[in-house]
């Protein structure tokens, strides 16, 4: 999908296709990047298994963040970066570096 005009408009078709096309798809909270025209996805529960659900729809792949402390927790960023309908799209998931050290995502 081609920007046209409003870059806005490309991130924003592809973020109603997506969920049109796949409603099985875990919720997420999404926000629309004006300067790249790209769309971002931040899940808040069902970890790596929600990640791994955008993986397969969207193909890319999840890179793992640097840990950080969160109410006294080590948690961990993992980003799912993909292009998909000719749209950057990122799908992060917040988890305790526990939880997410024995967990794998396939794209």
């Amino acid at each position: 999908m081609k920007p046209i005009g409003n870059p806005q408009l490309a991130p924003a078709t592809a973020l109603v296709q997506l969920i049109q096309e796949n409603p099985e798809l875990p919720t997420a909270t999404w926000t629309i990047d004006t300067e790249l025209g790209s769309l971002h996805g931040h899940l808040h529960t069902g970890g790596m298994e929600a990640l791994s659900a955008y993986a397969a729809v969207v193909g890319g792949s999840v890179t793992p963040g640097r840990g950080w402390q969160l109410n006294g927790v080590v948690v961990r960023t993992h980003t799912l970066c993909a292009v998909w309908r000719d749209v950057s799209v990122r799908v992060a998931v917040v988890l305790p570096v526990s939880a997410a050290a024995g967990s794998a995502v396939a794209a």
